[in-house]
């Protein structure tokens, strides 16, 4: 019988795990539900891309529950669903390394579901505060409008990371672009406040219980607007 243990030694090499702890959430939290979750569907046929494209619906239902709920209630029902797309998100991952089973479509639709989550959250939180909030600041439109700035700031930096990796010649060079093992303590905060598989998903329902969605938006518009310009300046160099 496939254990957890055997997920884990199987998809999780000393350079991963290295890499992967320094997102507290999804290291200590998430990977090992994911693990939990990902034992029945290594006893079917079904494919790590089939679990990829059900993880992406996942993260436009939460959308819609955030964007046209009117209540608390509707909003964590939303939350609960990009963490579907969280755990859906790890799945194909353990399945696919638990089967040794590569192709570039597969990591194809998993950087379009990762980039997606990112930006279906951030539009969504702001929706939900232009619903719920009594809180008028310029314009009603406000949460939306920075919502949609904010997805905006934390895509680029990302686009713009992997442009520069694949115009890379060299591979030492194009690979610590990507090394999370050995990020600053800056680096490491932001990493686990903005990750949508990480702390982000606290305090979405730490939000949405204080009716405060319209500061998490506020909040996520500076940060993902400071860690743009800062990895700007980092590609540049």
């Amino acid at each position: 019988m496939i254990t957890p243990k055997d997920i884990e030694n199987k998809t999780m090499n000393p350079a991963k795990r290295a890499e992967a702890k320094n997102s507290f959430f999804a290291f200590y939290i998430g990977r090992p539900i994911s693990y939990v979750l990902t034992i029945p569907f290594l006893y079917t046929n079904i494919s790590p891309n089939v679990v990829t494209i059900m993880s992406i619906i996942c993260a436009f239902i939460g959308f819609g529950f955030l964007s046209f709920g009117t209540s608390a209630e509707h909003q964590l029902i939303g939350v609960l669903f990009i963490f579907l797309w969280n755990m859906g998100d790890g799945i194909d991952g353990n399945i696919a390394r638990f089967k040794n089973i590569k192709s570039s479509r597969g990591d194809l639709l998993d950087t379009l579901g990762g980039y997606l989550a990112l930006a279906l959250i951030i539009l969504g939180m702001g929706n939900a505060a232009y619903n719920v909030s009594d809180i008028v600041i310029i314009s009603k439109s406000f949460p939306m409008i920075i919502a949609g700035l904010s997805a905006i700031f934390t895509l680029i930096p990302r686009l713009l990371m992997h442009r520069k990796i694949a115009l890379s010649r060299n591979k030492e060079s194009a690979t610590s672009l990507k090394d999370k093992e050995h990020y600053s303590l800056a680096k490491v905060v932001a990493l686990n406040i903005c990750d949508p598989a990480g702390f982000q998903e606290v305090i979405m329902v730490i939000a949405i219980l204080c009716n405060a969605t319209l500061y998490f938006t506020i909040f996520y518009f500076l940060i993902n607007l400071v860690t743009m310009l800062y990895s700007l300046m980092q590609l540049c160099d």
